[in-house]
């Protein structure tokens, strides 16, 4: 019986000492991250994969463009890289329908599903990535040491369409 109890005990300190090291490794996360990330925004931007508040347009994408301009326009690219030469790399990749792709990011949810269905959910969630990034079209801006476009190659993926859908006009602003 005391031994019994001695394991109940050690059982209890066990996942309090892990609840401690989850609530501290949390908040080190949130100092780290931003905390928009519980957005409705962003929460939907994971499941979808998709921006829709940042489509593509052609005039972003001319020789000469300073970066900042192309960071403005289509925030953060999906990849960056100093290639051979030393120039600046950035790859943006845009869905069939012209919004920005949003990198998939593991969220403790994702996690949670996973250990709750045995690991179906990771191979479903997987499946759904790989056939929405064969759908992509990838843009490959290379800057120059101005740090201004130097050259721009596109990688149409598989299931990528001809051509992106021109940039919905802006809103018209009024009340």
């Amino acid at each position: 019986m005391i031994f019994k109890k001695a394991r109940v005990c050690r059982g209890w300190l066990l996942a309090i000492a892990l609840l401690a090291g989850c609530m501290r490794l949390q908040n080190r996360m949130n100092s780290i991250q931003d905390s928009s990330r519980f957005s409705l925004q962003c929460q939907e931007q994971s499941f979808t994969f998709k921006n829709e508040s940042i489509h593509f347009n052609p005039d972003v994408l001319k020789i000469g463009m300073p970066r900042q301009q192309v960071i403005t326009a289509f925030g953060d690219p999906n990849a960056s890289q100093t290639n051979a030469n030393g120039l600046a790399e950035d790859v943006y990749a845009f869905n069939p329908d012209g919004s920005k792709f949003v990198n998939p990011k593991t969220q403790a949810r994702n996690i949670a599903a996973a250990i709750f269905t045995a690991g179906t959910s990771v191979a479903i969630r997987q499946a759904r990535i790989h056939m929405t990034e064969q759908k992509l079209t990838l843009y490959h801006v290379t800057y120059g040491p101005d740090s201004t476009i130097k050259q721009v190659s596109v990688e149409r993926l598989s299931g990528a369409p001809a051509s992106l859908p021109p940039p919905p006009p802006p809103a018209a602003a009024g009340g």
